[in-house]
């Protein structure tokens, strides 16, 4: 009897094991930058770190089933600016990355930073969440992220795939409106924070992005491996796609996030294109990312 009961234990614990496991979603990498701060206290940090990892990874985000090889690759990098008792300001680096099919090859989907991060932690405190009520801004701004995230990718393998996280983004936003700084459309740089990054991603005038994404990935690189010159067709045709926003808004934020993740991506996907697609490319990228026109002719025509 007192074998079978330590049989029955460890069979339990391993069922918990197990169920943590399947419940992970994101393969998480949380990075604290500290230099800025000054404290005698370094191990609010250390702690801090600790548990925005466990927060991200051992919970439960997406609703579809997550296999151990499918889970998304993204890092939250904290880089503090100031620290007085419970109060943090830092800028907050958000990234992610997705395998392209039959590869070992990683292709950023997010890249992107946000200046206006500030919220309360105290050491060891408990982080709570709430997808339709607000608990707190560090994980509302995490929670944010996350499923932005999540719908991003899922946007990269179906079209419009990720709405329903999108929506989640969207109720956490919502949420949060007049809990914290970054939640407002006056909030940060112009039009560039988290109230217009999702408002640009529910917005119809935007859906032609959200083609493009799938388009780039489905349509382009996941097909480089068996035919690169079908793939890279497919990749031309998604920056069409992101001309019919340019020519609608020029100055939309959400394509510079774009083009923030895939800008050297792209140099390295025409650089060996056939002399007419180059300059095609070329004329297109340099029209919608003026800000690496010289790196697109330097790195496509010039090279390859």
């Amino acid at each position: 009897m007192i074998r079978m009961g330590k049989h029955i234990i460890f069979s339990i614990t391993l069922l918990i094991v197990s169920a943590v496991g399947m419940a992970q979603d994101l393969n998480c990498t949380v990075e604290v930058i500290t230099r800025r701060v000054t404290t005698t206290n370094k191990q609010i940090f250390e702690d801090f770190k600790n548990s925005v990892t466990q927060f991200i990874n051992n919970r439960k985000w997406i609703t579809e089933e997550v296999r151990s090889n499918e889970k998304i690759d993204c890092a939250f990098i904290f880089d503090f600016s100031t620290f007085e008792i419970d109060k943090f300001s830092c800028q907050l680096s958000v990234q992610s990355s997705r395998t392209i099919y039959g590869t070992n090859y990683n292709t950023k989907i997010l890249n992107y930073v946000d200046n206006n991060c500030n919220f309360q932690y105290a050491q060891f405190q408990q982080l709570e969440f709430q997808e339709n009520a607000y608990t707190g801004n560090l994980t509302s701004i995490i929670g944010f992220y996350v499923n932005m995230i999540i719908g991003m990718d899922f946007d990269s393998y179906s079209l419009y795939g990720g709405n329903p996280y999108f929506k989640k983004a969207q109720a956490i936003r919502d949420a949060a409106m007049n809990s914290g700084s970054g939640w407002q459309a006056n909030d940060g740089n112009g039009s560039r924070n988290r109230y217009f990054l999702i408002d640009n991603m529910l917005d119809d005038r935007f859906r032609p992005l959200r083609d493009a994404m799938y388009r780039y990935h489905m349509k382009g690189l996941d097909v480089m491996r068996k035919d690169m010159d079908e793939g890279r067709e497919g990749v031309y045709n998604s920056l069409k796609d992101l001309k019919k926003v340019y020519d609608a808004m020029p100055n939309a934020f959400i394509l510079r996030i774009w083009f923030n993740a895939k800008a050297d991506e792209l140099i390295q996907v025409f650089k060996r294109a056939n002399p007419t697609q180059k300059n095609k490319s070329v004329e297109l990228l340099q029209k919608m990312d003026p800000a690496n026109r010289s790196r697109y002719e330097e790195g496509i025509l010039k090279n390859g």
